[in-house]
């Protein structure tokens, strides 16, 4: 059987200019002509006989076939750092990076603080984390830009190794003495009286909202849309505002006391789980391996 191999220089271009969605960006990021970006996926692209981007007048917009060879690309470059890390350990100089993808909210609060406890035991080990909204978190691990992903989810995933979950409880947050407040529980369809502050519309959880408050006939019209958790939190201590979230990603502001909270009563809501992910196949770094067998049994747990 004929072996089928990439050139690496020629993925690495490709890589690039899937980062920055356009040859010219990526020629400035390599320090190289843009002609030579342009040969190098015009060489895959024959070869492969598909075309890998969309040009449009704005920049470069990957194909399927293209996010399939990224895909491909970032699985070798990761293997190629753990291979380099475990040869290194081999020789005394064992120092390898964890890279984490978390959702806004409880991993961008909880993960640091279990960084800096596994590195007092673990000094040599690294850490990244890229926060992200829900959704991409899971594309980063099954892309091989993450090693571990710390998100909510409400389906199983492609791809997708579920280490450990607990079900994530959707929750009204809102300033102490709201109105809503002297009631122990509430539905959906109460809060429309209400001025929102929700999530971007691109957002997993926000799709799920819109998808929700759509079987009861009810539109959510936000008064306050933001990707940062911070600046909806911070929207909410004046006024009668409301907004909607997994009761860990707003546990700072509730513990503190500044925001409080009333559980939803809705079982679509409330059907999704905050999950460690892994992807299915790919081996994990060992350092990886360890800081997950960490969090399982580190005392306060993770979620």
């Amino acid at each position: 059987m004929k072996r089928f191999q990439f050139d690496s220089t020629a993925l690495r271009y490709f890589l690039t200019v899937v980062d920055t969605g356009s040859v010219n960006g990526a020629a400035a990021r390599l320090n190289v002509v843009s002609s030579a970006v342009s040969r190098q996926i015009a060489g895959l692209e024959q070869r492969l006989q598909n075309q890998l981007f969309e040009r449009h007048p704005k920049g470069m917009r990957v194909t399927e076939v293209g996010r399939i060879l990224a895909d491909h690309a970032r699985r070798v470059e990761a293997d190629a750092a753990r291979t380099y890390a475990e040869i290194g350990g081999q020789n005394g100089r064992y120092t390898q990076t964890v890279k984490v993808a978390g959702a806004h909210g409880f991993a961008a609060q909880a993960l640091p603080r279990k960084f800096a406890a596994f590195q007092a035991e673990h000094p040599s080990v690294r850490f990244n984390l890229t926060v992200l909204d829900a959704g991409l978190v899971t594309e980063r691990v099954r892309s091989a830009q993450a090693d571990i992903g710390v998100t909510y989810s409400h389906a199983a995933e492609k791809d997708i190794a579920v280490i450990f979950s607990r079900p994530a409880e959707i929750v009204a947050v809102m300033r102490p003495g709201h109105p809503l407040s002297v009631h122990d529980a509430l539905h959906l369809t109460q809060l429309s009286a209400y001025p929102l502050a929700l999530p971007e519309g691109g957002s997993a959880l926000r799709r799920l909202l819109d998808m929700t408050s759509s079987l009861y006939n009810i539109t959510l019209s936000p008064a306050f849309t933001s990707n940062l958790p911070d600046a909806v939190f911070n929207y909410l201590l004046t006024g009668n505002a409301v907004t909607l979230c997994a009761r860990l990603s707003a546990s700072q502001e509730l513990d503190s006391g500044r925001l409080i909270c009333r559980p939803v009563d809705d079982a679509l809501l409330n059907g999704g789980q905050i999950q460690v992910q892994t992807h299915v196949s790919r081996p994990l770094p060992d350092a990886a391996h360890r800081f997950l067998r960490f969090i399982r049994s580190d005392t306060p747990p993770l979620f």
